[in-house]
């Protein structure tokens, strides 16, 4: 801890020791009582109750092909100084489609910080841009933007799925085309440095653009005054961003004339400019910041009182001492980047009432401080099913050894390639996490380190916000928002709220059902907000819980809403070129996973039952009521017998479903009374279940009311051969769940709620075979583009680790790549290349 003498025009630096386990009490000098030593104290007291994480995924490869399989090793740390995080012991990944639902989803128990999974990318599922993202419950107490995001494409590999990307429909009406138009324009925002344009004081003005999606558009425009006069010119030169400098006039209104990428033109405005206020300028003055603050304030008002300048990076906290601002001159310091820990710096302008008036974000690199990571292959070249040995090591800049945990793969060097510029663990923890909304190609920032690339990060962090802690929350004191606990063993949150979802319900009597694979029953009471929790649940693979709740003064006019997960954000995702247009690296991806994959469904042809065309099966079906191409039909499957509920008022009453199918339908014995009920079709056996698309156990459909059911169909002998399942089938459609029903009792049932609970999943190991020279026909071999993966890797204490693996059929170029975290919390990354000369 450095301790300057206490002079005005000297630097004072407070560092705020780790976030994890409490932090340590810095020391103040006797006459340190004033604004700033009391920031520090109260963003030190916010910071130790917030306990912010950050989680990151290292993929085994950057791009993927339907059927196949996503190998990922996690990292969960602290947000300050990037320690591996014992607070949350709980993981959820999900795999988001483009129309923004969760089709895959892992549930990891953490040690230490770390853990790996693995997910299939189901070969049913069409070709497009998705977006795999993980987070623990506890990150979401800083809001739902700072969970792990990543876009991933996922071409059409599988034989027997879809071939093409889903297009969205067109809109026809013309409030819709108009609505569309609007989406679609090109948005284009302007950021004026420190915050606000000032009447007279010089001002830098950043710029982005980017298209529906948020991608980066290359522009260039004109900037106009009120009277239409051309005063600058400007063209971004990154990631569609860019700056131009402006003094504003009194009373002027400013816009920009835009050329977009088709060469058309659109004018955008300008924040409005104040008659008063002040400015903060950041400039990179290569050991140091330096920095400068104006104001400007009303005709005849006395001069301000001096300013003060706040600087944090992580909790890391350097301040100078106060400035006067006298007339135009500016107030000015000097501030050594050698003070801060790589990341980003937030300035902070505070007046002499300690109100916050500018912020500005800058970055600090403080490469010296990195560490460096080299693979070495005990070859430059291999034969086909050659051994291979990778040795790791990890040094500082002194070349000094250090102990790091890592994560290792070795893929296909041509899909590396395909993007660069792709997230790494360094971008990760020191920029996108600290940063809301989409950042394109962040590693390219920190690829190979330039005097470019510096302003181009710097323009980016002129546009891109800031909002893991909001100072008005700070100066008053108040505790950050704890919605979430930390998760420690599964658990099951949600809410329960009025029946048209506008206010919480507090004192909610809930009952809790567990089915499968246990029984278990159990109550709570909803908190002041309507919250609830249940936690500890014991699953071994997926537990299927029912939920009712009922008002503390009776009734089930309330709805139960299920966390299930973070919001996904409603800027489309880009979509997927055709695989015509796509470079020849994914076409290779593409064409050795099918080969793969066909050979899989050669050998074990029952994995494609799904896809059996009911055309062949001898089927005597009534009239379907839901739509054969209904999204809950599963497997598309239609021809059972239907039993209509919505059209016949007799099946409205009752008090359980299977009750009212008794008696129905030929062949179909219910026997027994809730909750303890047997069905059987024919004498065949149990059949399979299946409620709007998802499998479910009896148990589930004993808690339905027949009035929220549309219809059902039971799928008997040679009907139910597509579910693969000799007992038949019998599918519940629910009127909630039917995308064209709009009536009153559309939205999910009163009082309840079934949920699919996934328990820890066990990761499986990455298939890595050994070959003998006594083997003198082996199999062929599956592996294509990922030819090793290792979640953990740990150096000794030489610093040093090794890797054993075997080549596989192929042949080209690999690389490996290692990323992972050094004993101080620093992120690091290395690669390494190498050739096969296979068969």
């Amino acid at each position: 801890m450095l301790m300057p003498a206490a002079r005005a025009q000297k630097l004072l630096l407070l560092t705020m020791l780790a976030l994890a386990g409490g932090l340590s009490a810095f020391r103040l000098q006797p006459t340190d009582d004033g604004l700033l030593p009391r920031l520090a104290r109260q963003l030190d007291n916010y910071l130790q109750t917030a306990r912010q994480e950050k989680a990151y995924l290292h993929l085994d490869r950057p791009v993927y092909g339907t059927g196949e399989t996503i190998w990922f090793s996690a990292y969960v740390v602290d947000a300050a100084q990037h320690q591996p995080d014992s607070l949350s012991q709980v993981l959820h990944v999900d795999l988001v489609s483009p129309e923004k639902r969760v089709v895959a989803r892992r549930t990891l128990r953490l040690k230490g910080g770390r853990s790996s999974g693995d997910l299939l990318i189901a070969d049913t599922l069409a070709p497009g841009t998705y977006v795999l993202r993980a987070y623990t419950n506890w990150m979401r107490n800083a809001g739902d933007e700072y969970v792990y995001s990543r876009r991933l494409s996922i071409w059409p590999a599988s034989p027997i799925g879809p071939q093409e990307a889903a297009v969205p429909n067109a809109p026809t009406t013309p409030a819709g085309k108009a609505r569309a138009a609007a989406a679609a324009r090109p948005d284009v925002q302007f950021f004026p440095e420190g915050g606000d344009l000032i009447e007279g004081l010089p001002a830098v003005v950043a710029f982005k653009a980017t298209d529906a999606s948020g991608r980066s558009l290359s522009v260039r425009g004109q900037l106009l005054n009120a009277q239409n006069a051309v005063l600058t010119a400007f063209t971004s030169r990154h990631a569609g961003m860019g700056r131009f400098g402006l003094v504003p006039g009194a009373g002027q209104r400013y816009h920009a004339r835009v050329t977009l990428p088709d060469g058309s033109t659109a004018d955008y405005p300008l924040p409005a400019v104040q008659p008063s206020g002040y400015t903060l300028h950041v400039l990179d003055g290569g050991d140091n910041f330096l920095v400068e603050a104006r104001y400007r304030g009303p005709a005849g008002a006395a001069a301000p009182g001096p300013v003060q300048l706040f600087t944090q990076v992580r909790g890391v906290v350097a301040y100078p001492g106060p400035r006067p601002l006298v007339g135009d001159i500016a107030a000015a310091w000097r501030m050594p980047k050698k003070n801060y820990p790589a990341g980003i710096v937030h300035f902070t302008l505070f007046d002499a009432a300690g109100t916050p008036r500018a912020e500005r974000l800058a970055f600090v690199a403080n490469e010296a401080a990195g560490l460096r990571v080299s693979i070495t292959p005990d070859q430059p070249s291999y034969g086909a099913h050659a051994p291979v040995q990778l040795t790791v090591r990890v040094a500082n800049a002194a070349g000094q050894p250090v102990a790091a945990t890592l994560s290792l793969g070795v893929n296909d060097a041509a899909l590396g390639a395909l993007d660069p510029n792709a997230e790494t663990i360094a971008s990760n923890l020191l920029l996108t996490s600290d940063l809301t909304g989409y950042v394109e190609s962040p590693g390219y920032y920190f690829r190979t380190p330039s005097a470019a690339t510096a302003q181009h990060l710097d323009d980016l962090l002129l546009t891109q916000g800031w909002r893991r802690f909001v100072w008005k929350t700070v100066l008053a004191g108040q505790a950050p928002a704890l919605r979430f606990g930390p998760e420690r063993e599964l658990s099951l949150v949600g809410q329960v709220v009025s029946e048209h979802g506008q206010r919480p319900i507090p004192n909610s009597q809930l009952t809790f059902l567990q089915t499968r694979p246990t029984k278990n029953v159990t109550t709570a009471t909803t908190g002041p907000d309507g919250r609830f929790a249940f936690v500890g649940i014991p699953v071994v693979d997926t537990a299927i819980i029912s939920l009712q709740a009922r008002r503390a003064q009776g009734g089930s006019n309330v709805l139960i809403i299920p966390d299930n997960g973070p919001v996904t954000p409603a800027q489309p995702l880009p979509l997927l070129p055709s695989l015509a247009t796509a470079p020849p690296a994914v076409a290779a991806l593409v064409r050795r996973s099918r080969q793969v994959q066909s050979a899989e469904l050669d050998e074990h042809p029952e994995r494609a039952v799904r896809n059996i065309n009911l055309a062949n099966v001898a089927v005597t079906a009534k009239r379907e009521t839901v739509p054969s191409d209904d999204p809950r039909r599963l497997y598309g499957a239609t021809g059972g017998t239907v039993i209509n509920f919505a059209n016949n008022p007799g099946m409205q009453t009752g008090v359980n479903v299977l009750q009212m199918l008794q008696g129905r339908v030929a062949g179909l014995a219910v026997s027994g009374s809730p909750p303890n009920m047997t069905v059987q079709i024919r004498n065949s056996g149990t059949p399979l279940f299946i409620l709007d698309g998802q499998r479910v156990d009896a148990d589930v459909i004993s808690t339905l009311s027949p009035s929220d059911i549309e219809s059902v169909e039971v799928f008997k002998g040679n009907e139910a051969a597509i579910f693969g399942n000799s007992g038949g089938a019998i599918a519940i459609y629910t009127k909630r769940a039917d995308p064209n029903y709009n009536g009153s009792n559309k939205g999910p049932a009163p009082g309840m709620a079934t949920v699919r609970l996934p328990g820890f999943y066990a990761a499986r190991e990455f298939y890595s075979p050994r070959y003998s020279a006594l083997l003198t026909n082996p199999p062929a071999d599956p592996r294509t583009s990922t030819l090793y993966w290792n979640p953990q890797v740990r150096t000794n204490a030489k610093g040093e680790a090794e890797v054993h693996f075997f080549t596989a059929d192929g042949s080209g170029t690999f690389e490996a790549v290692a990323e992972g975290l050094g004993s101080g919390g620093q992120p690091v990354r290395g690669s390494s290349t190498f050739s096969v000369k296979g068969k």
